[in-house]
């Protein structure tokens, strides 16, 4: 039986922990984590081992980097919905078409999470990308991102309230929306419009529009977006460049293929 109220293992999360500060130093010695985490030197070490042992970890000469035992777990949970293949697709598609940024991303745990990310070809018209943020695995916040405010937008009340006080509002540039009455205002204007926009608010010199993608049900599941430099991407409706007309088409076909899937798969 599933109980909230579990206390978490301790031990568990020192993996974690130790695991995210070795991917944030890009690789580090024992010496490092054990310094950078405040923990014992043979803590550090016998979670090392346990890692390393089971192909989470490797270590050359004194360094430990992530190790690829990590991405068999994580195309799994990349592909391990049909549902997320249709608007996987899209993404090819729509940043060939447009020569912008494309992004997939599915709402898990109060946080987005980029499965598909392209980005056009580069052309004198298009010559840079504008997120240095975003790959495929990158996670971010819901409240100042155009994915993550085009999912909130369609969630019961009750549900953003709990997201918002799991997660917070933390700012991640000054234009991040930081009050919890600013943002439900915006929700508002997203849900009567159909997208979200992100005026570098998630990173600076970025921009991006998003819309939510449903299921059959009409339940909400994750969010198409294009982005590029704020310096010459705009998110305004009146913009010449066709983006949000072209994102809405694209999340259109998205759903019609989710919905023809769902009514030709056999009944169990």
């Amino acid at each position: 039986m599933h109980n909230d109220n579990a206390r978490p293992v301790e031990t568990t999360l020192t993996s974690i922990r130790i695991v995210r500060e070795i991917e944030r130093q890009n690789g580090a010695s024992m010496t490092e984590i054990a310094e950078a985490l405040d923990l014992g030197k043979s803590t550090v070490h016998n979670h090392l081992a346990t890692l390393t042992k089971e192909g989470f970890l490797v270590r050359q000469d004194q360094c430990y980097s992530v190790g690829l035992g990590f991405l068999q777990l994580g195309e799994y949970a990349r592909n391990r919905r049909e549902v997320y293949r249709p608007a996987k697709m899209e993404v090819y598609r729509l940043a060939e078409s447009t020569n912008e940024e494309v992004n997939f991303a599915v709402a898990e745990n109060g946080f987005m999470y980029s499965i598909e990310y392209m980005m056009g070809d580069p052309s004198p018209a298009n010559p840079e990308a504008g997120s240095q943020f975003l790959e495929v695995g990158s996670r971010f916040h819901m409240h100042n991102s155009a994915p993550g405010k085009a999912v909130l937008a369609e969630l019961p009340s009750e549900r953003i309230e709990r997201i918002l006080q799991l997660r917070g509002l933390p700012a991640t540039t000054d234009e991040t929306i930081t009050e919890r009455d600013t943002l439900l205002s915006e929700l508002e204007a997203v849900q009567e419009q159909g997208y979200a926009t992100n005026n570098e608010e998630l990173e600076r010199g970025y921009r991006s529009v998003g819309a939510p993608v449903h299921q059959s049900d009409g339940s909400v599941f994750g969010a198409l977006s294009i982005g590029g430099p704020a310096y010459r991407f705009h998110v305004d409706s009146s913009s010449e460049s066709g983006s949000i007309d072209a994102l809405l088409a694209a999340v259109e076909r998205v759903e019609d293929e989710i919905a023809q899937t769902a009514t030709t798969e056999p009944r169990s």
